[in-house]
């Protein structure tokens, strides 16, 4: 179902009402909102992954303090049902001006996307990197990237190569600027815009367990090297922490002057 003999990929919208309690819950664990929103799904079978990697689920919350809702954008290989938010009282927003539950099919999109296009790009993800010095008490361990640059460079490393030896399939947007002395530098089209650490619980069959990531939200420029590549990346999404509401990567096409 994955890449390029995936036919659709649907991409919903839900608008959820902030005041209400359940909702706040899984704001802040978010593992619970996962397991709500897995509820529009079918069981994958005993055979398959997991649900949420069978049927490509990823999901990313915006909260609208203003406004007072949630908006909850989900990414799936199949076609969610969301008529069962009906009957969760105070769930789904009642006052927004537009439709609490949207959902469309953006393979179509995604399909005419070609090397060289320039996209503008939204990405809440988890960065992180595997501890390899041998005198270090945590080789072998994965710890938070904290610092702008390192991020920055992460996302980098994610474009040229999302997983081991699979290419990511895009590269960031580079500008040139001058610093204090008159020097000429590339430095990214995009910012990382740290949220903080997330904690909340994870629930299986063993029990649950405390966890902790950091959040980090990405936005910017970046150009398609290699379309089947970046195809693969969107519905795959980055990084790690996909069932806590990391790893989509929201596109759309960049102004003409980008």
């Amino acid at each position: 179902m994955m890449g390029a003999t995936a036919t659709s990929l649907y991409f919903s919208r839900l608008i959820l009402d902030l005041q209400s309690r359940q909702v706040r819950s899984e704001l802040a664990q978010p593992y619970e909102m996962h397991r709500t929103l897995m509820r529009a799904f079918p069981e994958a079978p005993r055979s398959a992954p997991p649900a949420r990697e069978e049927f490509g689920v990823l999901f990313r919350p915006e909260v609208d303090d203003q406004e007072g809702t949630v908006k909850v954008y989900i990414q799936s290989l199949v076609e969610p049902d969301w008529s069962y938010l009906n009957r969760v009282g105070n769930y789904l927003s009642t006052e927004a001006e537009m439709p609490s539950v949207s959902s469309k099919d953006v393979m179509p999109a995604y399909k005419n996307l070609r090397n060289g296009q320039v996209l503008r790009f939204r990405l809440r993800a988890n960065p992180t990197k595997r501890v390899a010095r041998e005198n270090d008490p945590l080789k072998g361990k994965r710890v938070e990237l904290t610092r702008e640059n390192e991020q920055i460079d992460w996302l980098i490393r994610k474009g040229k190569e999302r997983e081991h030896d699979v290419p990511g399939g895009f590269e960031l947007l580079m500008k040139e600027v001058k610093d204090m002395r008159g020097k000429v530098r590339s430095v990214p089209r995009a910012s990382a815009c740290p949220e903080g650490k997330q904690k909340g619980r994870k629930r299986d069959g063993a029990g649950s367990h405390a966890t902790t990531h950091l959040a980090v939200l990405f936005e910017g420029l970046l150009r398609v090297t290699d379309r089947d590549a970046f195809l693969e990346t969107l519905i795959r999404g980055i990084g790690p922490g996909k069932a806590f509401g990391f790893g989509l990567l929201s596109v759309a096409v960049a102004p003409a002057d980008a």
